[in-house]
């Protein structure tokens, strides 16, 4: 019986729960408010890049450029136990791309921002 009793007081001492939060990118500033500024043909590179800061990345295209801003969120869980352990992560991404002409000018942009749940 004590055997058994010490065995279960280890086995709980030795189990324990794990949070887990990753944030890495660019901070996402490319809200609604902010992407009403934009127009095609007329906003330029200079002008996104004033608004939503340094991109995650550039791209060249043939005769294009593109701007992509990428932020990711990571949300998890665990337990862990002597014999078994569990783990669940949640990984979110934000993004924004924006293409431009030979000319720096704006021809379209997509924008996705995923609700935290």
């Amino acid at each position: 019986m004590m055997r058994t009793l010490a065995a279960t007081a280890i086995a709980v001492l030795v189990s324990a729960c794990a949070q887990y939060e990753n944030k890495r990118g660019v901070e996402v500033t490319w809200q609604p408010d902010v992407l009403a500024q934009l127009e095609s043909g007329t906003t330029t590179r200079r002008d996104v890049l004033e608004l939503l800061g340094p991109p995650s990345q550039v791209i060249s295209l043939e005769g294009e450029t593109v701007l992509y801003y990428l932020y990711e969120r990571s949300d998890g869980e665990g337990l862990i136990l002597v014999v078994y352990n569990q783990f669940k992560v949640d990984t979110r991404y934000d993004r924004a791309v924006f293409f431009f002409d030979e000319n720096d000018r704006l021809t379209d942009y997509a924008t996705r921002i995923t609700p935290q749940s």
